[in-house]
């Protein structure tokens, strides 16, 4: 495992001899807007649930987000979060080289590499705006493909129409599309590729961002009913536990509020992002990465370095991500999940005076 993902604000706290708490972690890129508060109460009403096993194969959530979705329930798997699936995948997919659409999160390199399996990079530049060209030539060398979208940490976005044409031409390649980021944006539910119709793609769909439940932890994959059916026989029994099973349900039984919530998460990123654009506009040197998601990759100058940025931050209580350990990013980027607009304001206050 990658030493150096966002949210280690519990190292942090104990280096600094503080509360968790009292750190404003801006490293975990998590819903700015919390958990949603009729979501809290739910749990705090049903918490005295812990007492009983929770449903041992996730039945009930498999229909609901079948039936949201259109998809047969042999079609979708619940877990923990998707960080399983992307372990899982190469496995099940029986992937021999595999195709990694980067800078991305490392997890997808560390799930080949502990199934043995030969990784290709294809890296997007920054002087081209992280826009990846995936080429034929690059295709035509793997039998699997990981792609996230919107892509962690530079904010990429692929439009779907655009991603399933790919998909369609190279039927014999297994596109693992990681959805976890897609509810941030403005028009998600038309731009997921769950309804894509497509044997050779399979989609990791993450609860944890957008509701901010990442101590629950709640993932779904839909793919086609062979390769769920290998997921089936490798899952362990209670794998989703009781607390997730009911945030899951709520959810979609709530869709209303769902899509109020998300609709308010959108506008405040937006609002937000362009806080920081205004404000880097009298920066120059410094450069700005991401449209929909809810961080942003800022490319320092190059007389600064990330390191000394996330050292001079965190003394202020301040946690935001340096990102020299993605592969293909150097040591001049760094990655912050937006806050609330006051933390927001104070985080570009402490960046204006370093740089």
């Amino acid at each position: 495992m990658i030493n150096g993902h966002g949210g280690n604000v519990y190292e942090w706290a104990r280096k600094m001899a503080c509360s968790p708490d009292d750190i404003v972690d801006m490293s975990s890129n998590i819903n700015p807007l919390g958990t949603p508060s009729q979501l809290l109460d739910t749990l705090k009403d049903q918490l005295y649930l812990i007492h009983r096993l929770p449903e041992v194969d996730n039945k009930t959530l498999i229909r609901k987000f079948a039936a949201f979705y259109d998809k047969h329930v042999e079609q979708v798997v619940a877990e923990s979060g998707t960080t399983d699936f992307i372990y899982q995948l190469p496995k099940i997919l029986g992937s021999k080289k595999a195709l990694i659409v980067g800078p991305t999160y490392a997890d997808y390199a560390d799930a080949c590499e502990r199934n043995k399996v030969d990784v290709h990079y294809l890296l997007a530049e920054a002087n081209q705006n992280f826009i990846p060209e995936i080429t034929d030539d690059a295709l035509k060398k793997v039998d699997t493909v990981f792609l996230c979208n919107p892509n962690n940490p530079t904010g990429h976005f692929m439009f779907s129409d655009q991603l399933k044409e790919m998909c369609q031409e190279y039927p014999d390649v297994r596109f693992i599309i990681d959805e976890s980021y897609l509810h941030f944006c403005p028009e998600h539910d038309d731009e997921t590729m769950i309804r894509c119709g497509l044997a050779n793609v399979i989609v990791l769909c993450s609860f944890s961002k957008i509701f901010a439940i990442p101590g629950l932890r709640l993932g779904f994959v839909v793919a086609h009913k062979d390769i769920i059916q290998s997921f089936r026989q490798l899952e362990n029994p209670w794998n989703v536990n009781c607390l997730a099973q009911i945030a899951g349900t709520f959810l979609f039984d709530n869709m209303l509020m769902v899509q109020d919530f998300i609709h308010n998460t959108t506008c405040h990123i937006q609002t937000e992002k362009n806080k920081f654009q205004s404000t880097f506009a009298n920066y120059p040197h410094v450069k700005m990465f991401g449209t929909f998601a809810p961080y942003l990759l800022i490319q320092l100058p190059d007389h600064i370095i990330a390191e000394s940025v996330c050292s001079r931050l965190i003394k202020k209580k301040y946690l935001i991500r340096n990102c020299s350990n993605f592969y293909g990013l150097t040591e001049h980027f760094i990655r912050i999940a937006y806050k609330d607009a006051d933390n927001n304001k104070i985080l570009l206050e402490y960046l204006t005076e370093i740089l």
